[in-house]
Parts: structure tokens; C-alpha cells; sequence
């Protein structure tokens, strides 16, 4: 990445990024009351940037403001992931569908790239890297579709269930099922197949969506 670019990002988004990654590893478990001074000397920053990354990540639904309490990281329920994830998986079928015949190759080769850092990743047991790997593929892959519409709805209703989608695969078998999904994704968007990679996409979702389930209820 460009450090220049780096270098050009506000500092709350900065750290509103490392909170989202905390949280949807579990580092930041469902109910945790944020601790703002040890947040602070942990990311060296001051009072001012962490707290205009809370309130960003409070409208995604990631953090709860609660009076007297503080901030609270939300707390996914069987409900949410009933609404949301059928929502997501159409979704994510169709910008899938749209990216197989619209997007640039340069953009697949990448996305490739970045399949095969979340691979080695996951080798290697680095769950926080590989939780941001996985998500950038979906995220590009939905850019991708070139409707911004449906990248700005799947912006909206991902953010609070990515924590969920991510944690829920701690086991190894969870885990090695969602990787052998994600190359048949890499591999149908490489065929530019618009059919297959959208009945992947939904697939993958539904079988999260079944997956968080059994491991909230």
C-alpha cells in the first residue's frame, strides 16, 4: 500500500479501523465496556481521535453509547443474523454476479493477491490478519459490481453481524470450510462466470448464517 496514501488518512479513521479489527476478532468481546485510557496508551493516541472513532463506529452499530455505562461493544443476537444475513447473501450474489462481467482484470489479479495473504494467514494462525483479508475480498469484490447503491446497503447491514461472521469461525473445521469457499469465490471470479460465483456468494452467507447461529443460540 502507498505510505503516502497511509500517511494522508485521518487519524480517528485510523483508529476507528484497528477498534472494527479488535472487535471482529473477539480481542474486543460482545458487552466489553472500552476502556478509554488503556485504549489510548495502547495505540498512542489521544483522547480526541479515539472518541470520534467510537461515535463512527456507534452509527455502524459496532459500539452501543449507553448512558452512564459508556461505550459498549454491541452485542449480536440470534435476530440480527436471521434479518441481516439472507439480506447480505442476495446481496452479495448479485454484486458477485456484476464484478464477474464488470470488473477490471487488473482488479481480479489483485483480489488473487490478497486470497492468497488471507491463505497464508490462516496457515499460519494470524486470525486478526486474516479476519482483514477476508473482508477487503468482499469489499473489493462488491466495488467491483460498479453499483455504489448496493456497496453502500451492504456497508450498512455488514458492519454490525461482521464481528459474528468472523468469531463464529474459531474452530479449525469452521475455519477450513470458510477458505475452501472463499478459492471456489476467487476461482469463479477468475472464469468471469456471473452464475457460478453468485450461487458461491450466496451459499457462502447462508452457510455463515447457519454457522453463527448454531454458535449464539
Amino acid at each position: 500500500m502507498n505510505s503516502s496514501v497511509i500517511a494522508r488518512t485521518p487519524l480517528h479513521v485510523q483508529v476507528a479501523e484497528r477498534l472494527r479489527l479488535l472487535i471482529e476478532s473477539g480481542e474486543l468481546a460482545p458487552g466489553t465496556r472500552l476502556n478509554e485510557t488503556g485504549l489510548c496508551e495502547d495505540m498512542g493516541v489521544s483522547r480526541t481521535p479515539l472518541r470520534e472513532a467510537v461515535r463512527s463506529l456507534a452509527t455502524e452499530g459496532l459500539i452501543e453509547l449507553q448512558p452512564n455505562r459508556g461505550a459498549i461493544v454491541s452485542v449480536v443476537t440470534a435476530e440480527d443474523v436471521t434479518e441481516i444475513l439472507p439480506i447480505m447473501a442476495s446481496l452479495e450474489g448479485l454484486g458477485g454476479r456484476l464484478a464477474a462481467t464488470h470488473m477490471e482484470q487488473a482488479k481480479i489479479v489483485q483480489i488473487r493477491q490478497i486470497h492468497e495473504q488471507m491463505i497464508s494467514h490462516y496457515k499460519n494462525n494470524e486470525m486478526e490478519k486474516y479476519f482483514e483479508t477476508n473482508r477487503l475480498i468482499h469489499e473489493l469484490i462488491s466495488e467491483g459490481s460498479g453499483n455504489q447503491t448496493l456497496v453502500n446497503s451492504l456497508h450498512s447491514l455488514s458492519a454490525k453481524v461482521h464481528r459474528a461472521r468472523f468469531t463464529s469461525q474459531m474452530t479449525r473445521e469452521s475455519w477450513a470450510m470458510a477458505v475452501s469457499e472463499h478459492e471456489e469465490i476467487i476461482a469463479a471470479l477468475e472464469a468471469r462466470d456471473p452464475d457460478r460465483l453468485e450461487a458461491i456468494l450466496v451459499q457462502h452467507l447462508e452457510t455463515k448464517r447457519a454457522t453463527i447461529l448454531g454458535s449464539i443460540e
